[in-house]
């Protein structure tokens, strides 16, 4: 019994300790700067990772750095609306919307209709690494059941065929 435990134990844990999703966290403050901070949902820092501040009409990069050791940047709001997206690579990119300098955006009737247009057909792209996370942990756990099942079978098959000898 404690050797079926043991290799369930090691089919499920990888699964729990590789799961991660990258977390953006944005912080006003009150100064027309931004406080950004990249992290993994694990705890560990996402030094490294790309952050970008996009503006939404033109989608004309205005700021572009590499968070440093700490994970965290102070970067000047700038006064279009943009977006801030951090990718940390394959498959971890998070976006949000800007937040608004203390006197608000400058901003031209072109560029209003461009925002609502590019938010409106933006997808939600924080939900994918998430279900994606979802799946694969759900499809480990079945590896690991059919893994635990099989073994169960065959030591009760040898059982069997030692009882008859």
């Amino acid at each position: 019994m404690k050797k079926r435990i043991f290799w369930l134990m090691i089919t499920i844990i990888p699964t729990l300790v590789w799961a991660h999703t990258l977390l953006l966290q944005v912080g006003d403050n009150d100064d027309d700067t931004l406080n950004i901070k990249g992290e993994f949902s694990t705890g560990e820092g996402a030094s490294g990772a790309l952050v970008k501040l996009r503006a939404l009409g033109t989608q004309e990069i205005l700021f572009q750095q590499r968070l440093p050791d700490s994970s965290e940047l102070t970067v000047a709001i700038p006064k279009v609306p943009y977006e801030i997206i951090l990718d940390g690579g394959a498959g971890h990119q998070v976006r949000r919307d800007g937040i608004a300098p203390k006197g608000g955006f400058e901003k031209s009737e072109a560029q209003k209709g461009a925002a609502t247009q590019a938010r409106s057909s933006k997808p939600d792209s924080s939900s994918i690494p998430l279900a994606l996370s979802v799946c694969l942990g759900v499809a480990f756990m079945l590896l690991g059941a059919t893994i635990f099942i099989g073994i169960y079978n065959t030591d009760r098959l040898i059982r069997t065929l030692r009882s008859r000898e």
